[in-house]
């Protein structure tokens, strides 16, 4: 039933008790005064029929008349209106004496022939069925020489005592009654002062705390119980107040603590694409020096040629061949360098400024990628991009450049050994507000719960090794905050792993 379902208030809970015990208790007083008052009845009835029965026995026993039984019989109903009906029998049944002399001289029926032990009464209540109102029939013993030989019955009126019990039954219930309302109604006033007035302001302060509000100190004027709890109420607000000016003051801390880190992360990030970069500039550099070292010695061997007067034609050939074959060849190590210059100023300048500029994605992606060369040349692993070559993005570049260098640096440190084989791939899907952009490895994979908490901050399973945990949580404040994009991860232990990164896409403002 819903009522049941339904959870009662503290004050109707003990006002439902205390009624309940209240009327259990009344019910027992009633129960045993009623009992009680059946017995004193009961006793009454043996009383008066000890009385008749005597009468009866001692003329019975002094005249062996049946006659004078029968006077007697007249005169108790003469002088007792309330006895119904008596009865002389012998213990066959046959009726020897009888108020109604038609029944004289018959048998009674055999289940209505009752005989009591000597100095013993019966007493039991004839069915309403059989009478028009409630009688009681009375049976002794009938004696004759100390033996006993049959019994006398009296039907008797209780229409007196049971009119004398229904009257104390109703006066017991109206007066239980009204106790049980006057206390509980006593007690629901009480409670309401003592307890639910008070209980209800502790909610209502309660929930003033939670919604940050101030609260003046409380005050009862109730129990003492109630008194202490208002007190420690006061007392734990008072410091809750304290511990949360303290927590905030660690949480300022915390993330000033954490901004420096990310910081610092994305310095180390730069720094480390610096000194690939310079190691990578360093090749066509040198190659550059050397082919001209190698040209000016050619240079001065044919100036000696010609000073000398010894220059043949061949001489000239050779020379001019030589000069052509390393102008070529420092041109296209100027022009490599002199790329890979363009693309780190490019990229470093994006990663240190945020400002939205629009460039063409894959030859942006090709960037990133070619600035991590250097660090990808010392492994096994190979870097494919897939994406239309006329796709243009109007974005933060260098939060772009961050996501994919973190992404690709946390496949060489997590996902692969250092002589191990291995693919990395970003492909990217044009749709009409947005781009997707997976990016996948097939590497050793996570397990769930380590995908489960790889955007965490400062979450790494290479702390031994230097690992600091921001990687991924920069690579998800990036795709979020600075992109307002989502990303999703999902792997499978030993099968590699993949980052979908979804970034809507944005119309540059007409200046």
């Amino acid at each position: 039933m819903p009522f049941l379902k339904k959870r009662l208030s503290l004050q109707k809970r003990i006002v439902f008790v205390v009624t309940a015990v209240t009327v259990s208790m009344l019910s027992t007083m009633l129960i045993f005064d009623t009992i009680s008052l059946n017995q004193s009845i009961r006793e009454a009835y043996v009383s008066q029929i000890s009385g008749m029965t005597i009468a009866i026995n001692g003329r019975y026993e002094e005249s062996r008349s049946v006659t004078d039984v029968q006077q007697i019989f007249d005169y108790i109903q003469y002088k007792n209106t309330r006895v119904l009906e008596m009865k002389l029998y012998d213990k066959q049944g046959l009726v020897l004496a009888a108020s109604n002399r038609s029944e004289v001289g018959n048998h009674m029926p055999l289940s209505r022939v009752v005989v009591p032990k000597q100095d013993q009464t019966i007493v039991d209540r004839v069915p309403m069925a059989e009478t028009d109102k409630p009688v009681v029939r009375l049976t002794a013993p009938l004696q004759e020489d100390g033996l006993v030989v049959g019994a006398v019955e009296v039907i008797f009126d209780s229409s007196e005592e049971a009119a004398l019990l229904t009257k104390r039954t109703k006066l017991i219930l109206i007066v239980g009654l009204i106790v049980a309302i006057v206390m509980s109604t006593l007690l629901w006033l009480i409670l309401r002062r003592i307890v639910i007035r008070p209980l209800s302001r502790l909610r209502e302060a309660a929930l003033i705390v939670k919604q940050g509000g101030d609260l003046p100190k409380l005050q009862f004027k109730a129990s003492p119980e109630i008194a202490e709890v208002s007190e420690a109420f006061n007392d734990m607000v008072k410091n809750l107040d304290e511990r949360y000016h303290e927590l905030q003051q660690v949480l300022n801390t915390l993330q000033v603590t954490q901004d420096h880190l990310v910081q610092s992360e994305k310095m180390g990030s730069l720094g480390n694409l610096v000194a690939g970069v310079s190691h990578e500039i360093n090749t066509p550099i040198g190659i550059g020096v050397t082919a001209v070292s190698y040209l000016d010695q050619k240079t001065k061997e044919f100036k000696s040629l010609y000073e000398t007067g010894k220059m043949k034609k061949s001489d000239l050939e050779q020379f001019l061949s030589i000069t052509q074959e390393t102008n070529a060849m420092v041109q296209s190590n100027l022009e490599r360098a002199s790329s890979l210059v363009r693309s780190f100023k490019q990229i470093s300048v994006d990663q240190s400024v945020e400002v939205k500029r629009t460039f063409h994605l894959k030859e942006y992606l090709e960037g990133i990628i070619s600035s991590l060369k250097p660090t990808l040349k010392k492994t096994r692993l190979r870097v494919d991009v897939y994406c239309d070559n006329e796709l243009t993005l109007y974005t933060y570049p260098g939060a772009l450049s961050q996501i994919i260098t973190n992404l690709v640096m946390n496949s060489l440190n997590h996902a692969y050994t250092i002589e191990e084989e291995g693919s990395l791939t970003i492909r990217v899907e044009d749709h009409q507000d947005y781009i997707i952009l997976a990016y996948t490895d097939d590497g050793k994979g996570m397990t769930q719960e380590v995908l489960d908490q790889i955007f965490d901050p400062f979450f790494t399973t290479s702390r031994g090794k230097g690992g600091t945990g921001l990687g991924m949580n920069i690579v998800y404040n990036l795709v979020t905050q600075s992109l307002n994009g989502t990303i999703d991860g999902s792997s499978t232990l030993g099968q590699g792993s993949l980052f979908t990164i979804t970034i809507p896409k944005e119309e540059e403002a007409v200046q």
